[in-house]
C-alpha cells in the first residue's frame, strides 16, 4: 500500500459515482500546496485536474443541475420520469438517466449541493424544484 504524502489542503468530490473516475477533479485552498496534491495523487495513481474552489466543483454541480432540470420536466408533465431517463441515456450517451442518477448519488445528497449552489450564488438556476425537495426532505428515491 502507497504511502500517502503529508500535508496539504485540496478538496475533491466524494459523492457515490463520481469517485471511481480516470480522473479526479480537485480544487486547492492554497496554491502553495500544488506540489502535496501532485504527490498524494501519484500515490493514489490517479490522473487529476484542478477546478476553482467553489461550491460543487465542476462535474457535481453539472449532474446536480440536469437532474433537477428533469424534475422540473416530469412536475410541469412534459415526460414520465422512464422517458427522461432513457432520452438522456440514448440522447447524450450518460451512463444513466437523472433520476436514476439521483438515486444512485442519493437524492439527499443532490438536494443538498443544489441548495448550498443557491445559499452561495442566490443564481435562480440552482432553485431546488419542488419535486425533488420533496423527495429529499421524504428521503424516499425516485420511482424509476
Amino acid at each position: 500500500m502507497a504511502k500517502l504524502p503529508a500535508g496539504g489542503l485540496f478538496g475533491f468530490c466524494g459523492l457515490p459515482t463520481l469517485l471511481n473516475r480516470p480522473l479526479l477533479e480537485v480544487s486547492l485552498y492554497h496554491e502553495a500546496d500544488r506540489e502535496k496534491l501532485a504527490e498524494t495523487c501519484a500515490a493514489l495513481g490517479t490522473d487529476y485536474r484542478v477546478v476553482a474552489d467553489r461550491v460543487g466543483l465542476v462535474t457535481p454541480r453539472v449532474i446536480c443541475q440536469i437532474i433537477n432540470e428533469a424534475c422540473f420536466t416530469v412536475q410541469e408533465g412534459t415526460a414520465t420520469m422512464q422517458d427522461v431517463d432513457l432520452g438522456m441515456k440514448l440522447g447524450t450517451s450518460y451512463p444513466r438517466g437523472p433520476f436514476a442518477w439521483a438515486n444512485a448519488i442519493g437524492v439527499e445528497r443532490v438536494y443538498a449541493v443544489l441548495e448550498a449552489l443557491w445559499q452561495d450564488t442566490h443564481d435562480e438556476r440552482y432553485k431546488v424544484c419542488p419535486l425533488l425537495k420533496r423527495q429529499a426532505l421524504r428521503g424516499e428515491p425516485f420511482a424509476v
